[in-house]
Parts: structure tokens; C-alpha cells; sequence
């Protein structure tokens, strides 16, 4: 019988005994799915890209000691925590940030509990700004808010582009500090998904 007539659970079994052809089944039926979902958080293809990667290269690893009951959800938390550990790391786009900031709960698809959570996500990279020095508040607004470039901040504010760039990563820098546990959190918890 072809692998794609097999339930994941029969293809976690026959991984168990070195079967390529299961491992290719597994990864072409779940790999889209754990992209987009990965992606809608990150919105980096490249990373997600990698962290998907990641968990089946591990799955591949594991195959002979594999005890999963329910593939896909262990799939979609297994991606879930690299994306948390990838942001703990600090190396998500500055742009993530601004981006998760204009998105409204309208957007997501979570219950109400997930929505006071990113409410209270908001409030503190909220809070973060107003705790900025008043030029590099003003800075990180007017590439937020405003859209402008780091060329047209520095001509409307009469400051370098260097000037710029340093006081956009000090911002950047203060809201991964203070809402990267809060992040984190929602995403594991909450599952963005």
C-alpha cells in the first residue's frame, strides 16, 4: 500500500523502522501547514523556513524512540517552542515588533482570554515606549506609526541617518526586553495558530 493511503500514526510507526519513504510522507502532508502557521507569527520566511526544518530533522533523529499519539499537534508545538526560543534569542526582525503592535483583535482568531492577553502585550510595549528618551520615542513613532523610512526621519527631524539607526535599535532593544516574556508566553500558551 502507497504511504499516502497510511494514518500518521502508521507512518510514525514505520519511521520507526528507517522508512524514507513514511518521513517523506510525513514531512510533504504536515510541512505547509507548519510553515504558514509559523510564518503568521514570525513574518520571516527564512526563519520559519529553518524552524520547520529543525523539528522534522529531529523527528528523523528520534524515529527509532518516537511515542506520539497525535503527530500533528505535536508537530504544531513542537514548532511553537522553537519559535519561542528564537525570539527569546533575540533574533527576530526588528519590524516583528511593529507589526504584532498594529495587528487588531479583530485579525486573530482567539477567544476572548487570547485577547486580553495581546491587549495586555500592547500595554506594555506601550508602556515600554513612553519609558523612551523623547528623541527616541519620537524616532521609533514616526518608523511606526508613520511608516517614514530612516532617510525621511532623519530630514523631518534634522538629524543624521546614523542618528536615526542608533535610536531605532535602543527602541527596538528596550521593547524586546520588556515584552519578550510576554511574547513568548502568548505564543506557547495561546497558540496563534
Amino acid at each position: 500500500m502507497p504511504c499516502k493511503a497510511y494514518s500518521d500514526q502508521e507512518l510514525v510507526q514505520l519511521l520507526a523502522n528507517n522508512d524514507r519513504d513514511a518521513f517523506q510522507q510525513l514531512y510533504h502532508r504536515h510541512w505547509f501547514e507548519l510553515y504558514q502557521s509559523g510564518y503568521y507569527i514570525l513574518r520571516d520566511a527564512d526563519a520559519v523556513k529553518d524552524i520547520v526544518q529543525d523539528v522534522f530533522i529531529w523527528i528523523w533523529e528520534n524515529r527509532a524512540t518516537l511515542n506520539i499519539t497525535y503527530l500533528k499537534t505535536y508537530l504544531k508545538t513542537a514548532v511553537r517552542f522553537k519559535i519561542a526560543n528564537y525570539i527569546r534569542s533575540g533574533n527576530i526582525r526588528d519590524s516583528f515588533f511593529d507589526e504584532l503592535g498594529k495587528l487588531a483583535p479583530d485579525q486573530l482568531s482567539p477567544g476572548s482570554d487570547e485577547i486580553v492577553e495581546l491587549k495586555e502585550l500592547r500595554q506594555v510595549i506601550h508602556d515600554s515606549m513612553l519609558q523612551l528618551p523623547e528623541k527616541c520615542r519620537e524616532v521609533y513613532r514616526l518608523g511606526r506609526d508613520e511608516g517614514l523610512s530612516n532617510r525621511e526621519i532623519a530630514g523631518r527631524l534634522g538629524i543624521s541617518i546614523k542618528t536615526v539607526e542608533a535610536q531605532m535599535t535602543i527602541a527596538i532593544k528596550r521593547l524586546r526586553t520588556k515584552a519578550g516574556f510576554h511574547l513568548t508566553y502568548i505564543i506557547i500558551l495561546l497558540g496563534l495558530y
